[in-house]
């Protein structure tokens, strides 16, 4: 009975443990999958002045948004992934409601802010995923 009693409360221990993913600092946990297919892990994820992406404390560099094909929020139950490329940038929120409209991002740091999309303005925190469009390439004049 004893080891019963001992089993079950690690088990609950460990349920309430692994309920949320946030980080050390208690923020909110986010993948980075590049276009070149490797994942990072955002732990905070936030812009910098340059306008790039930071993915760690310390993070001066950042990375550009162009190689970065989507962001996942580090939850349980959220919808589907979004699948193959898309021409505008998608947000899909975590009821699983889509939009489509090119995104910005407004006082975004500690993996928290806002996302200006079609002129609305939407928290992070009812984001599940950020699918960035395929940028357009530009073709340089020849003097």
């Amino acid at each position: 009975m004893k080891y019963v009693c001992t089993s079950a409360l690690l088990f609950a221990a460990l349920a309430v443990l692994s309920s949320s993913a946030t980080a050390q600092g208690g923020w909110r946990q986010w993948d980075i999958y590049l276009v070149d297919g490797s994942k990072l892990l955002g732990t905070p994820l936030a812009i910098n002045e340059k306008g790039r992406f930071t993915h760690a404390m310390g993070d001066k560099e950042g990375i550009k948004r162009s190689k970065i094909s989507y962001l996942v929020v580090i939850e349980r139950d959220l919808p589907p992934a979004p699948e193959g490329p898309v021409k505008q940038d998608l947000v899909v929120l975590r009821d699983g409601i889509k939009s489509f409209g090119a995104v910005t991002f407004r006082d975004f740091k500690f993996s928290e802010g806002t996302v200006l999309q079609n002129g609305k303005e939407i928290s992070t925190v009812n984001i599940a995923y950020i699918k960035f469009a395929k940028p357009k390439r530009t073709v340089q004049k020849k003097p």
